[in-house]
């Protein structure tokens, strides 16, 4: 960054300005808080919404929102899946079980693979941070007009942002021109960010409208099953837990359905009932019809533009990963544009967040849509060949799709390591044990040696420019940290290496077999990240 450059940013509002403040739009601006980025978050709607949406949290998200600062006061509000032997079951019309799955409560991250949770509670500890925060600076009740970017040869984005009561901008509000280094849309499937930058759509043509439900039982509801997808041709219906003590419907709408009076209570009663779900046992929180789509955005980026969370992808929820992908966004690219803020960054991190984060949506949102066409199957001979094929199989593997969903192209080394997940397990340091990112809280890339200190490995110049990037280094054996549960040994084996670079958002940039790699290793990395 030149000085004129320097002087100019100094000049602007914030650093960045995020559009939306849902859950991406204020994890985001959090990430970026922790590094000393000035943010300004615009959101419509003078409050969180106050009822739930998401309902489940993957193990390598969960690790996200816990380097925020949350875990104490979140994980009371968590439910592992699967924490008392429960599984997911597919069955058939009859109720007769096709297959089933075990939830793993291990992971990669040390953690359960999926959470249950229900957002206004996520939501509320968010909303505190940002207001407590004091770089960043978050309007509520303004929506997003215009935005101008000054082109390649500027320093910013302009955008017009006016007075809004949450359904439509206020006629006597006066516009307001925010200056911002960079500015990113995390405002949701109506995305007026994506709409302004004109960006088209990819879309897989599944459209499905389902009610969704949402129930809290008095009692636990032990004649359920935990969580279960009933394949009835009739009407397909998913059965999940949606946080401490919480139960989730979604129901397929049917063509002969009163489609007028679909999402009403009458309606969500009626169909509860089957279940043995009735006011007299269960609490309607809400329901909502909703269209189950499967698109994701071409452009991620145009410019300082960029697009996050639902503004860049909709996904069915059969796997549970819409959240999750929006928080997989806001961790990719928090870091790239801290270091770009700074000064310390390439332009074509940018690009390299776009090629990263499209390529697994879209895999994701592929994997899910082709569930949901079976779930979503009415043709009684096509379901009965689907139950078939579904009870041939016996058991289920839930977690095997997402050990597939590594992150391809982009700021990685091309050496089978990177774009793998960097693995969290429990650290001794000799004073205690505890997970890796408590002994080691995350704040920039991170160099783990098998055996030995990484650090030492490098050329005086190369070890200088990794501080200048905010590297840090940690490793096993002595005078370093102990594996009492040999998790990390047994990676290291996996991996065949004896150091590995990982990134900011957990991500392994690349490993080296021998140890006296590792200076091109960090070489490789300084090349494709350092301005």
């Amino acid at each position: 960054m030149t000085d004129n450059e320097r002087h100019e940013a100094e000049r602007h509002d914030c650093d960045v300005l995020v559009v939306g403040a849902g859950p991406i739009g204020q994890v985001l601006a959090l990430l970026l808080a922790q590094q000393g980025i000035r943010v300004i978050v615009v959101e419509r709607w003078a409050q969180p919404y106050p009822l739930p949406r998401a309902v489940a949290l993957s193990h390598d998200t969960l690790r996200i929102l816990y380097q925020l600062g949350l875990r104490e006061e979140l994980a009371p509000l968590l439910e592992p899946w699967g924490q008392d032997g429960h599984t997911f079951k597919l069955t058939d019309a009859s109720g007769e079980t096709l297959a089933e799955s075990r939830f793993d409560l291990d992971s990669d991250s040390g953690f359960a693979h999926m959470t249950g949770f229900s957002q206004p509670d996520l939501e509320g500890l968010l909303e505190q941070r940002v207001q407590e925060h004091p770089l960043i600076d978050q309007r509520r009740g303004f929506s997003l007009e215009a935005l101008s970017d000054d082109g390649p040869s500027g320093s910013g984005v302009s955008a017009v942002i006016r007075p809004h009561d949450g359904l439509e901008p206020i006629p006597a509000g006066e516009p307001e021109t925010v200056r911002a280094g960079y500015v990113v849309g995390c405002d949701g499937a109506n995305s007026a960010v994506r709409t302004l930058l004109g960006t088209e759509m990819t879309d897989l043509d599944f459209s499905h409208d389902w009610l969704v439900v949402d129930v809290v039982p008095h009692t636990p509801p032990a004649w359920l099953p935990y969580a279960c997808q009933h394949l009835d041709p009739a009407r397909s219906t998913t059965l999940v837990p949606s946080g401490p003590g919480r139960r989730r419907w979604e129901f397929m709408i049917m063509p002969d359905d009163d489609q007028d009076n679909v999402d009403t209570d009458e309606n969500a009663w009626r169909l509860l009932k089957a279940w043995d779900i009735h006011p007299g046992n269960a609490d309607l929180v809400r329901h909502a019809r909703y269209t189950f789509r499967g698109r994701w955005a071409n452009e991620w980026r145009k410019g300082r533009v960029l697009l996050a969370g639902d503004a860049a992808h909709l996904m069915p929820p059969f796997m549970g990963q819409g959240i999750n992908s929006g928080l997989r966004d806001a961790a990719n690219l928090a870091w790239r544009l801290a270091l770009l803020v700074r000064g310390k960054g390439k332009d074509s991190l940018l690009d390299d967040y776009s090629t990263e984060r499209s390529a697994q949506v879209a895999q994701i949102i592929e994997q899910t849509v082709f569930i949901g066409r079976m779930f979503c199957a009415t043709d009684p001979k096509e379901c009965a060949e689907r139950d078939a094929m579904i009870k041939s199989m016996g058991t289920l593997d839930l977690q095997d799709a997402s050990r597939n969903w590594n992150v391809q192209g982009g700021t990685l080394q091309d050496d089978g390591i990177g774009g793998t997940l960097g693995v969290q397990a429990h650290v001794g340091t000799g004073a205690r044990t505890a997970l890796l990112d408590e002994v080691l809280p995350p704040r920039g890339f991170l160099l783990l040696g098998r055996d030995r200190d990484p650090a030492e490995l490098l050329s005086p110049d190369r070890r200088t420019a990794w501080q200048q990037l905010g590297g840090r280094s940690a490793h096993f054996g002595p005078g370093g940290l102990t594996d009492p549960e040999g998790k990390y040994a047994a990676w290291f084996e996996r991996l065949n290496a004896s150091v590995v670079l990982i990134r900011p958002d957990f991500q392994l940039f690349g490993g080296v077999r021998a140890p006296h790699a590792t200076d091109a290793l960090v070489h490789n990395l300084i090349q494709r990240v350092k301005a």
